[in-house]
């Protein structure tokens, strides 16, 4: 999307954008502490929005992708 250079296809994302650590402390309890954050190729912020794509795969996905790998001449179950 970023780059024009190809169609996503799929369904919207989470939109988990960040990165946490854990850290066991000396109590026993666990500290997060965020390390690094997600973005896009030209620096889009995934965040709390996610994803997405131009084009929805719906909820016949499966189904969809199934019968393209089928055709593909393998069995993929």
């Amino acid at each position: 999307q970023d780059r024009g250079r190809a169609v996503v296809v799929g369904s919207r994302t989470f939109g988990k954008g960040s990165v946490q650590m854990p850290s066991r402390l000396p109590d026993g309890s666990v500290a997060e502490l965020t390390v690094g954050h997600y973005r896009t190729p030209s620096g889009r912020s995934v965040d709390g929005h996610g994803i997405t794509p131009d084009l929805d795969a719906g909820s016949d996905a499966l189904g969809r992708a199934r019968t393209v790998l089928t055709g593909l001449g393998d069995d993929p179950s």
